[in-house]
């Protein structure tokens, strides 16, 4: 018999329980067709040697931004810089000296919290920019900054002008707009600049998953695409089927359509059709290459913030942040959905949110009945323990980031206080209580590598030596492993298909240096990535 291909000098944590270790790899057809003495006498086309090296299930990120992360790859980078806002007002001077009259200036990273809390001054940026609009994203995506010329052009600046429905547009003691514009508010900006082209979305896509194969990712899950203010183009799947036609795709994509874009579909009354998109496109359509997963809805903000809804005020603050909308409305937007046959993934962080979120969708699944891709809570930043028993018993996905942990894990502990921070992004009590929960990192809202996911989950150390939350919630190397590999898989309906090295499954692989295990936990992020693997065929090659 000769097949695709044979790994071989290679050390395999399979994750499957049926065949925990394994030194060979046998491929065909873009599965994994056999492991050591079930190659005996297969001859291969090729034989790759991976020098030793530890080999573990591809990396899955079930919730992240990549073509958002791809274009800020080629936007100004003001995250963390030395110099605090004369470094930022520099980098958008270099900026401005090269963008023509009236053109935009896109920058990207900005976090206060960074900057001892500051927010770049209004009057500055406008000198710096001109008449060239600015739209400068912060880290967290619920928030930019914008000059006054995005803003004029936006309308914000207009006399009848209305705040929109779940966003603010931030303003002085006086009543005038600061520049920084909240969650939806963006949105008003946003749009002057989109829809991109599919041009631009396909090189973005390209960069982003280049980047990804450097780093052992074989799968994802694009966090709301097409709609809303997180959304680039109302044709955005036809981007990443592009980037798939121009071998611009190296890893597996589970496309996930913001829910702002659901509609009534005029369907045959016996069909109980309540919203969707056109032609009856739902969860479940595609290959092992891209697919449509569940719609994304927004509960709420972010933490970082201060926008997420909370039961209870923010620590030393009067507000306690904010839905996206009313609640019956969001419940009703997300029992209709679940009628169509979408599954759900609700951004839910702060616990009012989470309470509600639950809520809908356990009486959408009782109504309904489960799916096949279940549904699924984002973030799940703030989850008290009675919710625990429900999330488990209803199969209801978690994916809290682990990866906030360095760079927000300090301002989310002082926001909370500290009667509730040992609530905030649990890790350990879901799975001890049994609740799936899939490995994530919000790229680009925080660092992608899974390696230092992965150490993330395991210290949840942050910037002044604390610990995100609480250390009761940090978890073993292989839990870490298991949350990014084969759990990852079971939250986005695919564990039969990926996930685990395993007869019959796809040939998506990475290889390291070393087992995680093999390292102290802070230095798991630096361990190499030899090679990635996808259906057998490389698309990292650092041999």
């Amino acid at each position: 018999m000769r097949i695709d291909a044979i790994f071989t000098d290679l050390d395999a944590h399979t994750l499957d329980p049926a065949r925990p270790r394994a030194t060979k790899i046998g491929v065909f057809g873009n599965r994994i067709i056999g492991f050591d003495e079930e190659l005996d006498g297969v001859t291969a086309d090729r034989v790759e040697s991976l020098g030793g090296a530890t080999v573990l299930p591809g990396f899955n990120d079930v919730h992240c931004h990549t073509a958002w992360f791809g274009l800020t790859l080629a936007s100004v980078d003001v995250t963390a810089l030395p110099g605090g806002l004369d470094d930022v007002y520099s980098a958008l001077e270099k900026a401005a000296a090269t963008t023509p009259a009236g053109e935009w200036i896109d920058a990207t990273g900005y976090a206060h919290r960074d900057y001892d809390g500051q927010y770049p001054e209004l009057a500055r940026l406008d000198e710096i920019t001109g008449d060239r609009p600015l739209f400068m994203r912060q880290t967290s995506g619920h928030a930019a900054i914008v000059n006054t010329e995005a803003m004029r052009r936006a309308g914000i600046l207009d006399a009848d002008f209305e705040e929109p429905v779940g966003g603010k547009v931030v303003r002085d003691a006086a009543g005038h707009p600061t520049g920084l514009v909240e969650e939806t508010a963006q949105a008003l900006v946003q749009d002057l600049i989109r829809p991109y082209s599919l041009d631009t979305l396909v090189e973005a896509i390209d960069l982003a998953t280049a980047y990804y194969a450097k780093e052992g990712l074989t799968s994802f899950g694009e966090c709301g695409i097409a709609y809303g203010w997180i959304g680039h183009s109302p044709i955005e799947i036809t981007a990443y089927l592009r980037a798939r036609e121009e071998g611009k795709l190296r890893a597996r994509a589970q496309l996930m359509p913001q829910a702002d874009g659901l509609h009534t579909i005029a369907a045959n009354s016996a069909d109980g059709f309540g919203i969707g998109l056109d032609a009856g496109l739902r969860t479940g359509l595609g290959d092992n290459l891209i697919s449509i997963g569940p719609v994304k809805f927004f509960m709420d903000g972010a933490m970082s913030g201060e926008t997420a809804a909370m039961r209870e005020n923010y620590a030393g603050k009067d507000h306690p942040g904010y839905l996206q909308d009313d609640p019956d409305v969001l419940r009703r937007q997300i029992l209709d959905t679940y009628a169509s046959g979408w599954s759900l993934a609700v951004h839910a962080i702060g616990d009012a949110a989470v309470d509600a979120a639950i809520e809908n969708i356990v009486d959408a699944q009782k109504k309904y009945g489960r799916r096949a891709v279940p549904n699924r809570i984002e973030h799940a930043g703030l989850v008290h323990d009675e919710h625990l028993a429900t999330l488990a018993e209803h199969g209801i996905v978690v994916t809290p980031q682990a990866a906030f942990a360095e760079a927000i894990g300090d301002g989310m502990n002082a926001s909370l206080g500290a009667d509730r921070r040992r609530l905030l992004y649990r890790a350990k009590s879901f799975i001890d209580a049994g609740v799936p929960m899939a490995g994530s990192s919000d790229r680009p809202c925080a660092d992608g590598n899974v390696l230092r996911g992965i150490e993330a989950y395991v210290t949840r150390a942050t910037r002044d030596g604390d610990v995100m939350g609480s250390a009761a919630e940090c978890l073993s190397v292989d839990e870490a492993i298991a949350a990014y590999t084969s759990q990852a898989a079971i939250g986005s309906g695919q564990g039969a298909d990926k996930g685990t090295l395993s007869r019959g499954k796809l040939a998506d692989f990475v290889a390291v240096d070393t087992h995680p295990r093999n390292v102290a936990p802070d230095e798991i992020s630096t361990i190499p990535i030899r090679a990635t693997i996808l259906g057998g065929t490389f698309t990292h090659d650092a041999r």
